[in-house]
């Protein structure tokens, strides 16, 4: 990587899978990319309980029965539920029916096997990127829990860039936020506007003068197209038009847009809206969000070459 021509590639919301995962780091070598940033939203939601009794492994998931007699099969299915998004728990019904009984227990364990999950990646990145002349920034998104923080920060190849300024390449630097404005599920990094607001001003203040900078904010700029959402009923189901389409609204950061009209970074790199894939322009910088298709496996990206301090091009990625 010159200072003058790099290639970013940027991804967000794998929410756990695996399989995503494992692409976006191979994605230095396919894309020839020197600089990775994944953008948030990286942990899974649910445990997948696999129960043991007398040598047999018997679980239940994706409303399908699945029964293993030995430890390779087993192995075999834990790592479709990981590359899923999942988290396999190995346990016995006793245990689990004393952790359904106990929301305090099953939030313990459940923190336990998503922070063995992480660490999982970070090992992986740092044996496929040690030695490589290849920058890595992973951060946490709005619905990652802060129990995941000492994990990302353990790593000397993976940085983790949340709330702070990173320096990119000479003259570039970047600028990380994970937070976003309060959503309907009250997710762990939700925090008002005005924090967004404070939070981003109080990071300007370390940027060094005369330096181009880039955004990686996980929350989209706010009415921008790349941040259309459905907009939910009270029971928290997608309204729907006439005609049956269903109904979005803005959903992103009136803190963020702001910040963008302010400050004009070069580029402005969102996730957080799976469906809202797309590029806008924001004054000078140009705001991109892959959007995410992490269910199916699908690993969605942005690929953007910086040459002499400015975006030359960029293309959106799926695979």
């Amino acid at each position: 990587m010159t200072p003058s021509k790099f290639r970013i590639f940027f991804a967000a919301d794998l929410h756990g899978s695996e399989l995503c995962f494992r692409k976006f780091i191979n994605a230095a070598d396919f894309y020839k990319a020197d600089v990775l940033i994944l953008g948030g939203d990286i942990t899974g939601k649910f445990l997948v309980p696999i129960f043991e009794k007398s040598g047999i492994y018997e679980a239940k998931f994706l409303n399908e029965e699945h029964s293993f007699d030995s430890r390779d099969k087993l192995e075999e299915f834990m790592q479709r539920v990981r590359d899923l998004g999942y988290y396999p728990y190995l346990t016995t019904s006793e245990e689990w029916d004393d952790l359904s009984r106990d929301k305090s227990k099953m939030d313990e364990v459940f923190v336990e096997v998503m922070k063995e999950s992480v660490r999982r990646w970070i090992d992986l990145a740092e044996s496929r990127l040690r030695g490589k002349n290849v920058k890595c920034y992973i951060m946490p998104g709005n619905d990652d829990s802060y129990a995941i923080d000492e994990v990302l920060n353990s790593s000397d190849v993976v940085v983790n860039p949340n709330e702070k300024i990173v320096d990119i390449a000479d003259g570039i630097q970047m600028l990380s936020l994970g937070y976003a404005n309060i959503t309907p599920w009250k997710c762990p990094r939700d925090i008002p506007e005005e924090k967004i607001e404070e939070k981003i001003e109080a990071l300007m203040k370390e940027v060094n003068e005369g330096s181009d900078l880039i955004f990686n904010i996980h929350v989209p700029p706010y009415d921008s197209g790349i941040d259309s959402a459905p907009e939910l009923d009270e029971n928290m189901r997608p309204k729907l038009g006439p005609g049956g389409q269903v109904m979005l609204i803005p959903a992103g950061s009136k803190a963020v847009r702001k910040a963008i009209e302010k400050y004009q970074p070069m580029l402005s790199l969102h996730g957080h809206i799976h469906e809202a894939k797309g590029f806008t322009k924001i004054g000078k910088t140009l705001c991109l969000n892959p959007g995410s298709e992490y269910l199916e496996g699908i690993l969605r990206g942005v690929l953007v070459q910086i040459d002499k301090r400015k975006v030359k091009d960029f293309i959106f990625t799926s695979g």
